[in-house]
């Protein structure tokens, strides 16, 4: 069936060129059927408790729907309200680049000519310009202002107070690094701009033209929302309904949706026609790569992280979700995946996206897949049982191991000791050593907590495994030399 439809539509193709039509090069038109098949399938191996998708095509929805079940326990829809976190940094840029197209501001304008209250303790801040917030190129980082670690502002006009004491950790345009609080500015701007509080300027100037009617913005993960739930986390293989924490995310990821809401949101970037939002010059120049890296466009990404074709793209997460949405410019197509948990591997839902850009050129799914999140649990679980039975056993002949080492210098018995502190010099410095790896973005024993909560529990153990042998030899090796 695939076969034929892909044949159909490179027929069309070529009629349309020889009539001089501009034809998206699509080569499959996926049914629902199968996108639906392509969910199911996905989430019985990943035990992901509720998934809502939706996909488009040239500014048509082709498909909506919802999988699985929510924090309360009932059926997911394509009008349950979910988190899109990350997701919402492209309405945000709509919003400026809105103000841009009325004359209200330039992309390159320093942001202090709009906001005169904008400063950092470094003077170079005053050269950040509009854009380089947009694409996170204004030299704020995490590795300098660890905004997730510090107290949370209640509002964007304290937001951006408490950046006053922030460093730079690079020249304005230098470099690109990923952080929330360029987003927070930006809002502010549109605050400031737009005359109305932030939350109120994107329902008025962007969800009611596009009718996204269930779609609203919060400023803190645990603002109170109608028909909200709880999303999940997974511990010891078990996936249970938590809260999310204490988080502002006003501008940066804030947009509570739905699948069908977000379908118009993908329509909007797919289609062709003049949008009651934004003129189409201006919405594909949100698309355009604008970073020194050459990597970020303007709220959106462009990762090609699923491979051929080309995309445009941005993932997002916050404690208990993520979400991801893909545009395809060639084939003009548009996938938004929304799940309501945040698990170990976040490969769990990325697989998903896979196999759907996969439908659309009419190649196969990626096929059975390994339940790839039990596994790690089970894994870094057995391992930390492992040690802990070890670790018994050697506690158990202290007094045996006291006396081999009875006449030993103490600093050679200290390096017996080294081996079994490590996991407990891991545990403390676990949030630094990922910062780190991440590029500085900020990791909190909270956040580790939501992510992976089976992992740190394991190495917890460990940790206290290690200690305890310390301890236990160090009170045979004392009692042994005072008798």
């Amino acid at each position: 069936m695939y076969e034929l439809m892909r044949r159909m539509v490179i027929g069309v193709v070529l009629v349309g060129l020889s009539l001089g039509l501009l034809a998206p090069t699509a080569t499959a038109r996926p049914e629902a059927a199968a996108i639906a098949e392509v969910v199911a399938a996905n989430l019985g191996p990943t035990r992901l408790p509720g998934v809502a998708v939706a996909v488009v095509r040239d500014g048509q929805v082709l498909h909506t729907g919802g999988h699985g079940r929510d924090g309360r326990g009932e059926p997911l829809t394509d009008r349950t309200p979910m988190r899109i976190a990350s997701l919402s940094k492209s309405f945000t840029a709509l919003a400026v680049m809105q103000l841009v197209d009325a004359g209200r501001l330039r992309l390159d304008d320093p942001v202090t000519r709009h906001l005169p209250e904008f400063s950092t303790a470094d003077p170079r801040s005053a050269q950040i310009t509009v854009r380089q917030l947009l694409d996170h190129s204004s030299g704020l980082s995490d590795t300098t202002y660890p905004e997730a670690a510090l107290p949370q502002p209640r509002s964007l006009r304290e937001a951006v107070a408490a950046l006053r004491g922030a460093r730079l950790a690079a020249a304005p345009g230098q470099r690109h690094d990923y952080h929330n609080p360029n987003y927070w500015v930006a809002a502010r701007v549109v605050e400031v701009l737009g005359g109305a509080p932030f939350s109120e300027h994107l329902a008025r100037s962007v969800f009611a033209p596009l009718g996204m009617t269930t779609t609203v913005t919060v400023g803190n993960w645990r603002d109170p929302l109608p028909g909200l739930s709880d999303g999940h986390n997974r511990f010891l293989g078990v996936t249970w309904p938590k809260a999310e924490p204490d988080r502002f995310v006003a501008g940066s990821a804030g947009i509570v949706t739905t699948a069908v809401d977000l379908a118009k949101w993908l329509a909007l970037h797919t289609g062709r026609a003049e949008s009651p939002v934004l003129r189409r010059k201006r919405l594909e120049e949100l698309h355009e790569i604008s970073s020194p890296d050459a990597h970020y466009a303007l709220g959106w990404d462009r990762p090609d992280v699923y491979g051929e074709p080309r995309q445009i793209a941005h993932t997002g997460s916050s404690f208990t979700s993520t979400a991801s949405m893909v545009v395809l410019p060639d084939s003009r197509y548009g996938i938004a995946l929304m799940s309501n948990s945040r698990m170990p591997l976040e490969a769990d839902t990325e697989a998903i996206m896979e196999d759907l850009v996969a439908l659309t050129r009419g190649a196969p799914p990626g096929g059975d897949r390994l339940p790839l999140a039990l596994i790690a649990d089970l894994v870094v679980l057995a391992v930390a049982l492992l040690i802990a039975v070890v670790g018994v056993r050697a506690a158990r002949r202290a007094q045996l191991w006291a006396r081999g080492r009875a006449n030993s210098p103490a600093w050679h018995t200290a390096l017996r000791f080294l081996p079994w502190l490590l996991p407990l010099l891991t545990l403390v410095f676990l949030p630094r050593a990922l910062e780190l790896l991440t590029g500085g973005r900020g990791v909190t024993f909270l956040l580790l907590s939501h992510i992976w909560p089976t992992s740190l529990a394991a190495l917890g153990l460990i940790a206290a495994t290690g200690l305890a042998i310390v301890t236990a030899r160090l009170l045979a090796l004392t009692r042994l030399r005072r008798a």
